[in-house]
């Protein structure tokens, strides 16, 4: 019997979910997030199992046993935390060897490498090292109300901040107040307090980004000054990432060493203002940065197709 293997992105914004066997994919599914720290841990294994159930219906099929199950969360890093996610996960999919990982993670091996760091740059931000003797570590990933810095819910935020600044006079005029009134179908920035508070789901912020994003390619003054900072704080994130596992040092010669960089998210994309910034900045210090081609997902899939390196399940990376 064929053997079968599920990898699952869990993101803030969706969940994207593919069936494969060892050597292709066979279907994939879609759902809305599933990420615990923004859906509760309820909502999580509703869209998990919303996912698998689109990928195998993709497949052609009922659902199936499979081999294992990779599942890319962020904000799962604490060992209680990932123990919750397995077992509901596991309970979701009957599945009995459920693998949870940071979903920085998956980057890297959809990208085909093994050695690098891959960055997230989406509704959140997080970065994963992995080193070539091994060694792992996560940073970022700390969650939108002390953390994600550089990620579309920052740029949506600081975005709404230039807005309100602009409206007092206590700011510069930006083409950004008109584009965020529009696109959130208001006509006053005062209207902003009453549309945004009870604060809205994190997706609902990041959603602003292609905005800000779209602004500063325009040229506007505001917008280039958000975009900047938050690539300079994916930078770090990546600077951090190699240094902590041991790449990017001088190599006999005394250069510094390439460094894979591999970025998957939205506020990254080809073309986008920010990715055009990460490549300048980092491109100096040897960093080889490239938006990723396939879906995280495909890293997940890739990694639940390995053999387990011990009976125990992974344990998380060291920050």
């Amino acid at each position: 019997m064929t053997r079968l293997f599920l990898g699952i992105d869990a993101g803030a914004s969706k969940t994207v979910c593919l069936v494969g066997d060892a050597h292709a994919v066979l279907g994939r599914g879609l759902a809305g997030s599933a990420n615990p720290n923004v859906v509760g841990l309820e909502g999580h294994t509703r869209a998990v199992r919303e996912a698998a159930a689109a990928a195998f219906a993709d497949a052609g099929w009922s659902a199936r046993p499979v081999s294992r199950v990779w599942l890319g969360v962020a904000g799962s890093e604490r060992p209680e935390t990932r123990n919750r996610i397995q077992a509901a996960a596991a309970a979701a999919l009957a599945s009995e060897d459920v693998r949870v990982s940071h979903d920085a993670r998956l980057i890297l091996p959809a990208a085909g490498l093994s050695v690098g760091v891959g960055l997230v740059a989406g509704t959140g931000s997080s970065a994963f090292g992995s080193g070539s003797d091994g060694s792992e570590v996560a940073v970022g990933g700390w969650g939108y109300l002390f953390g994600d810095e550089g990620s579309g819910y920052e740029l949506g935020r600081l975005a709404l901040r230039a807005v309100s600044q602009a409206a007092d006079g206590r700011g510069e005029a930006t083409v950004l107040t008109d584009r965020i009134l529009r696109a959130l179908g208001l006509v006053d920035p005062l209207d902003l307090l009453t549309l945004l508070y009870p604060a809205p789901p994190a997706s609902e912020i990041a959603a602003l980004a292609p905005t800000v994003i779209d602004a500063a390619s325009d040229g506007d003054p505001v917008a280039n000054r958000i975009v900047a900072a938050g690539a300079l704080a994916l930078a770090d994130l990546v600077r951090v990432s190699a240094r902590a596992v041991g790449l990017g040092g001088p190599d006999g010669s005394g250069a510094a060493r390439p460094v894979d960089v591999v970025v998957a998210g939205g506020i990254a994309r080809v073309g986008s203002p920010v990715l055009s910034a990460l490549v300048a900045g980092l491109g100096a210090l040897a960093f080889h940065v490239r938006p990723l081609e396939a879906e995280p997902a495909f890293g997940a899939l890739e990694l639940a197709r390995r053999p387990p390196v011990s009976a125990s399940r992974p344990g998380q990376p060291r920050r």
